[in-house]
């Protein structure tokens, strides 16, 4: 049988496609949400028409604070601590492969109990490397760990399966046409929505990344930059639970709340968010897939980092920003220069290559 552990809603967008993909094809598989975003992956499953997962480790609030997170992981852990019971509860006694996705504690989490059950394991999105260990943080760490122990790697590009090589991993790499993260933003794209906002032309902001929002210099520095561009253009924020506490734990909130020309958003559907991507000037962001559906649609994108594990865009519509001042003002004042052609409809079989890989691949 194959497994599949999801915990946040990036990884539950990308593995969407492959579930749809398994379910056309009549495959079994066992879908496993590990609870890290539970009210949020529970909208998207509606959204994108998916059952309810066969196994649900943790129900009730989404985790958005490094506390939340510990005593998550501490439950589960406890849980776990017997490999019989992975094996029953988890994955149904089932032998196969488990597929995990990405870089964030549900990866690593879905990783240790797969291997625990003593089964295979698949990496979808593997060899994204920032090369910088503490950017971002802990990222760079999980992924890592999760290529080295993982059996079968899911490359989805020739960087990335070159990062794969450089490692000494390639024999148990695959380079795929691409990203699933295509195929659900075509996905979304689709869909009709009603965004209900004022400002025709508008940048499009989101920052959330563990090394932005945790430290008071970096806050304050995107603050002063969201008073630039406020100046020149509406911004929509988007507002997710982590930057606004940390924003209230500094006490600048407040001065973030006195800047005019911003539009407030709650964390959006999926394709509501795709749509207000696909009709924003431009973007600034830190997100990693933002990063990358900006790239698919075509739209300029200032990255607030240092690092990126993605080289999607760069040299293009992205823009590595270094959370540099002189980086920040170039951007605005060539903005233009990187809007580039919609490439969402573009989108390959990615998910139907996976599945295919995975059924001549491995024994079940």
């Amino acid at each position: 049988m194959i497994h599949i552990v999801i915990g946040t809603k990036a990884q539950l967008i990308k593995m969407a496609p492959i579930i749809w993909e398994l379910k056309k094809k009549g495959i079994a598989f066992n879908l496993v949400d590990l609870g890290q975003h539970s009210l949020i992956t529970k909208d998207l499953r509606e959204e994108f028409g998916l059952d309810e997962p066969g196994i649900f480790l943790s129900k009730g609030r989404n985790i958005s604070a490094i506390g939340q997170a510990l005593l998550w992981l501490a439950k589960i852990y406890f849980k776990s601590l017997s490999a019989s019971w992975i094996k029953k509860r988890i994955f149904l006694n089932k032998n196969g492969i488990c597929l995990i996705h990405g870089d964030t504690l549900s990866t690593i989490l879905g990783l240790y109990l797969a291997k625990r059950a003593g089964l295979k394991v698949a990496h979808i999105e593997a060899g994204l490397r920032s090369f910088c260990w503490l950017e971002p943080f802990p990222e760079e760490i999980i992924r890592v760990i999760a290529m080295r122990f993982s059996d079968l790697l899911f490359a989805s590009s020739q960087w990335a399966f070159d990062n794969l090589i450089k490692m000494g991993l390639e024999k148990k790499s695959i380079l795929l046409p691409g990203n699933t993260g295509q195929e659900a933003t075509f996905f979304s794209l689709t869909k009709i929505v009603d965004l209900d906002l004022r400002p025709d032309k508008f940048c499009l902001l989101i920052f959330h990344r563990v090394e932005n929002i945790f430290f008071k210099k970096r806050l304050i520095f995107i603050i002063e930059m969201i008073k630039k561009v406020s100046s020149r253009i509406p911004i929509v924020f988007v507002r997710h639970e982590p930057t606004m506490n940390q924003l209230n734990r500094f006490g600048l909130w407040q001065d973030l709340n006195k800047i005019q020309n911003i539009f407030y958003f709650k964390i959006l559907s999926h394709s509501r968010f795709i749509h207000l991507l696909n009709r924003c000037e431009f973007v600034i962001t830190d997100g990693g897939s933002i990063q990358e559906e900006a790239f698919y649609l075509g739209k300029p994108c200032l990255l607030l980092r240092r690092y990126t594990e993605r080289n999607e865009g760069l040299g293009g519509n992205v823009v590595l920003s270094n959370l540099d001042k002189g980086t920040l003002e170039y951007f605005l004042s060539h903005v233009l220069d990187f809007v580039r052609p919609n490439r969402v409809s573009q989108a390959t079989a990615v998910s139907e290559a996976i599945v295919n890989s995975l059924l001549t691949d491995i024994a079940f």
